[in-house]
């Protein structure tokens, strides 16, 4: 009866063994896939980053584009006013002109009033042409830093599927280069 109540043991020893031995395997081969696919989780890291980064320029590129809308805007005002300023100087010249007297020195003073609010207004149209022409030089180099970020972060969106490292490569060299269009477009233009 002993060789019949070990019998028993010893093959349940075997299948305890086998499962051990099974799941240290599992184990080992969990590993092993973890340790070849941890550089994922560093392009899941450069995908927040060029995210924050396209969010960022996007946010800086609007605010450009708006500095540029409301300049022109006020610039066209001021040319505006001064087209306005100038019929009025012509018409106080005739008025000088055809009349005489009191009436005629005061028109002649407007038409120097009207000379001199032209040269403000053209010193302020040009002011904000200045400014819009500015903030305009930011428009192309953060246009391309923000379409170099997003096509980076597709690359490396396929990178994570594909499990292809020379895709990492072409993202991380295309986030690089948006990146420092991205710098360049905001102080150094």
């Amino acid at each position: 009866m002993t060789t019949d109540s070990s019998q028993p043991i010893t093959d349940e020893h075997q299948d305890i063994r086998a499962l051990l031995s099974a799941m240290h395997e599992d184990r080992k081969s969990a590993k092993e896939k973890e340790k070849r696919d941890s550089w994922t989780k560093y392009v899941s890291l450069m995908i927040v980053v060029l995210a924050v980064a396209t969010a960022f320029g996007s946010l800086k590129s609007a605010a450009f584009g708006a500095r540029v809308m409301l300049n022109q805007a006020r610039a066209s005002d001021a040319w505006a006013h001064y087209q306005a300023k100038s019929v009025k100087q012509r018409l106080a010249e005739m008025e000088a002109r055809t009349i005489s007297g009191a009436e005629s020195a005061r028109a002649a003073a407007d038409v120097v009033r009207y000379q001199k609010e032209q040269l403000e207004l053209q010193a302020q149209a040009k002011t904000f042409e200045g400014a819009r022409d500015e903030a305009s030089r930011h428009g192309a180099p953060l246009g391309f830093a923000i379409a170099s970020l997003q096509i980076a972060i597709a690359l490396a969106s396929v990178c994570l599927i594909t499990k292809k490292k020379a895709l990492w490569g072409a993202a991380s060299l295309l986030g690089l280069v948006g990146v420092l269009y991205l710098v360049f477009g905001l102080y150094f233009v």
